[in-house]
């Protein structure tokens, strides 16, 4: 195989990967804040409809995920983003293990409650991963 032809094919590669990577990221946070608002743990605290609090859990994996990005970029140090998506991932697994106790007590379903969390910290860790290579 040619050089070029091995640089097109690993370009190929990256994008795809990449692509694939992203749409993972963004279908668990859309699963995550599907779950978190099909049940409301704070339906009506403080005046506020449910969807509010899911919105606010998901808005700082999302504004930690694009802080560190944004650290990233700039050449900042990333550990106040980071401290933005962990609080935000930690929220959202301790709502949906506590949702899924609360209406199954199943071991397997608290599992799959705690996937959607988790998998969009794996995919953020491994896209800036990613972009710090890049960069």
């Amino acid at each position: 195989m040619a050089n070029g032809q091995r640089g097109a094919l690993g370009q190929l590669t990256r994008i795809m990967s990449l692509v694939a990577l992203m749409a993972v990221y963004i279908g668990s946070l859309w699963a995550t804040y599907r779950q978190l608002d099909a049940e409301p743990a704070f339906e009506g605290a403080l005046g506020v409809p449910g969807w509010v609090h899911a919105t606010l859990v998901m808005g700082l994996v999302v504004g930690g995920g694009l802080g560190v990005t944004a650290a990233i970029i700039d050449g900042r140090s990333e550990s106040s983003a980071w401290g933005l998506t962990l609080a935000g991932v930690a929220a959202a697994l301790a709502w949906s293990l506590w949702a899924s106790v609360r209406t199954e007590n199943d071991t397997v379903g608290m599992l799959f409650a705690a996937i959607s969390p988790l998998i969009s910290l794996l995919a953020l860790v491994e896209l800036t991963r990613r972009l710090r290579t890049r960069a």
